[in-house]
């Protein structure tokens, strides 16, 4: 279980670095525009890992069967409260709705780097 809240923590961390640094280069590019829209989603983002996480753990208490449905009822949960959120964000033309939804998928941004990172240490410790 420290292995799983280690690596939440460290998930997080990288959702916030990762918000920070592309809120900066967007703001030092000028789409400025974009700013809000990536703040929005990638915040939105990071409420999702954390719920996931929540249930996740949760559902280790529980017989497999009756995990199982209860992280799918979770999930029908979550992904209604980010369609929600999304219709929300479309009412505000000051908002960039591109931009939300890339925040929305930084998580895909962290694992796909996470798993590049991975590679480049197997290889170099192979080489080694």
């Amino acid at each position: 279980m420290t292995e799983f809240v280690q690596y939440v923590k460290a998930t997080v961390l990288k959702l916030i670095g990762l918000t920070c640094i592309v809120a900066a280069v967007l703001f030092v590019v000028g789409w400025r525009q974009c700013v809000t829209g990536w703040c929005i989603g990638s915040g939105l983002n990071i409420v999702y890992f954390l719920m996931l996480s929540s249930r996740s753990v949760r559902a280790l208490k529980l017989p497999p069967g009756q995990a199982a449905a209860f992280i799918r009822s979770g999930a029908v949960f979550r992904l209604f409260m980010i369609g929600l959120i999304l219709i929300v964000i479309l009412q505000f033309p000051g908002i960039h709705f591109g931009a939300a939804v890339a925040g929305i998928f930084s998580y895909r941004m962290i694992i796909f780097a996470d798993g590049i990172a991975a590679l480049v240490r197997t290889r170099v410790g192979k080489e080694v």
